[in-house]
């Protein structure tokens, strides 16, 4: 068992390529990006990834500065501010070159099928939105995942507002469920049914 006290703190703009690199490793292996990236081998996954969340933390961090990462990057959340979890337009035209190259013709119609399904589920109350967690492989099952949803999870507490994330994997469905998550309805599914994604809310304790 790991002794290591791991603690969650924001990462700073200059840090987002180490917090892209660090998502990459934890999904290379996903069965989501699996799926949408197609059947690249994962060390061509991993560096499509670091690609795609490059992109994507340049756009979500200057807007929120909701970036964590715990100690030399052993993993990274990102989260969005309430009401501000859907791309602008200018968002979306920002990310699209990297879309495309990231996930080529094909990829990129299963990743729209994929975005437009969970955004019809999405949750429309306002809350925190954590749009990726990942730990680096070598240190899954240390705690560092509980240390990075603790800060936001503690300031959905002490501002009363849900949180709310959607599992890419079954198997980390009980791990949120510790840490106060509810599945809300059935599990979607794509990649006739390979992929099984879980939107899951959390509502403030206390």
């Amino acid at each position: 068992m790991s002794t290591t006290k791991w603690e969650a703190r924001r990462a700073g703009g200059d840090e987002l390529e180490q917090v892209a690199a660090v998502l990459a490793r934890a999904f290379q292996d996903d069965p989501m990006w699996s799926w949408a990236l197609g059947r690249d081998g994962s060390d061509e996954r991993r560096t499509r990834l670091d690609r795609f969340f490059g992109g994507i933390a340049r756009v979500m961090h200057p807007r929120n500065e909701l970036t964590f990462t715990a100690g030399d990057f052993a993993g990274a959340a990102v989260w969005t501010a309430p009401d501000r979890w859907q791309f602008s337009l200018a968002d979306q035209a920002r990310l699209a070159p990297t879309v495309v190259t990231t996930f080529g013709a094909g990829g990129t119609v299963r990743l729209l099928r994929l975005l437009g399904g969970v955004e019809r589920v999405h949750l429309r109350e306002p809350h925190y939105y954590l749009f990726a967690i990942g730990t680096d492989p070598a240190q899954q099952g240390r705690g560092v995942g509980s240390a990075l949803l603790a800060p936001m999870l503690a300031r959905c507490d002490e501002e009363r507002m849900p949180a709310y994330l959607e599992s890419s994997k079954p198997e980390n469905v009980p791990f949120y469920r510790r840490h106060g998550f509810v599945e809300m309805g059935p599990p979607l599914q794509f990649g006739g049914g390979g992929v099984v994604v879980t939107p899951m809310r959390r509502a403030p304790r206390g």
